[in-house]
């Protein structure tokens, strides 16, 4: 028994220890702007709580903005195509801290972990992107993409304006992304009170939504809708030529113009309702 004591004692000590041992540093109001030696990437991964703004160039680079002794603690890394951005120290106080990532056709992939904030003042032209939103990150992007894959969980926040052919969103876990969407075809899969904000345009508009789930899309104008929704879900649709339903479960589907309605399943609680459009959504 003294023993498991010794043990458990030890223990607490090296994780006291291992907490103590991150430097807590105030930044000294000198803000300077480092360039950063880095190899060519295709994947971004913010780590920390840290703004990144990202502007389209052929040239990648990155620079950190920051208090000038701090900028030790920005670490900026490639480990096999992947750049990554994390802070070594626990920062208490800083003036200013942001990253500034030029940014190719060759990125493929960005990863967003705790509360991590990532921006574009201008318009990022990517054929193929798969964006992924973790931990209460916020991110507020302008996209020309050929095909665009976003997921974003644990009450992650997504703004985007977004032009592209193809479209794939999976929000989970009390996420929410809003903005504007202009494709030819787009997939969503709503679940676990996530919600899902947009106007704009599709001429194929696959959505399923569940688990309290809501999709706010009145604005959204789409040709051919095909939408299954379930499990107290809720979803405004504005389809202009078809819709195909599968609604169950307590469901309500509220649906916008005057589509060709097939309900294809229709049980339970289940309700569809028409609504009409504001005037100021017809200009």
């Amino acid at each position: 028994m003294k023993n498991s004591y010794k043990i458990a004692f030890l223990f607490t000590l090296f994780i006291t220890s291992v907490i103590t041992a991150q430097e807590k540093l105030k930044g000294n109001k000198e803000v300077t702007t480092e360039n950063r030696n880095i190899s060519e990437f295709n994947k971004l991964e913010i780590i920390d709580d840290v703004d990144v703004l990202l502007v389209y160039n052929d040239n990648q680079s990155v620079s950190v903005e920051t208090d000038s002794n701090l900028q030790n603690s920005i670490i900026t890394e490639i480990n096999k195509g992947t750049l990554s951005i994390k802070i070594k120290d626990k920062i208490l106080k800083k003036k200013e801290l942001v990253v500034h990532i030029k940014v190719n056709k060759n990125l493929k992939e960005i990863y967003s972990y705790n509360k991590s904030n990532i921006k574009s003042k201008n318009l990022l032209p990517i054929d193929t992107l798969t964006i992924n939103a973790f931990d209460n990150s916020d991110i507020s992007l302008k996209l020309n993409s050929k095909l665009l894959k976003i997921n974003s969980k644990k009450t992650s926040n997504l703004k985007f304006e977004i032009l592209c052919d193809n479209i794939f969103i999976r929000a989970e876990e009390s996420s929410t992304i809003k903005g504007t969407i202009d494709s030819k075809e787009a997939v969503f899969n709503l679940i676990d009170r996530a919600i899902v904000s947009i106007d704009g345009s599709s001429n194929i508009f696959e959505v399923e939504t569940l688990g309290n789930s809501s999709l706010k899309g009145k604005d959204f104008f789409a040709k051919d809708v095909i939408i299954n929704a379930s499990n107290s879900s809720d979803a405004y649709i504005n389809a202009t030529d078809t819709i195909d339903i599968y609604a169950k479960n307590s469901t309500e589907v509220y649906l916008y113009s005057n589509p060709k309605i097939t309900l294809s399943e229709f049980f339970d609680k289940a309700t569809l309702s028409k609504k009409e459009l504001d005037k100021k959504s017809l200009f």
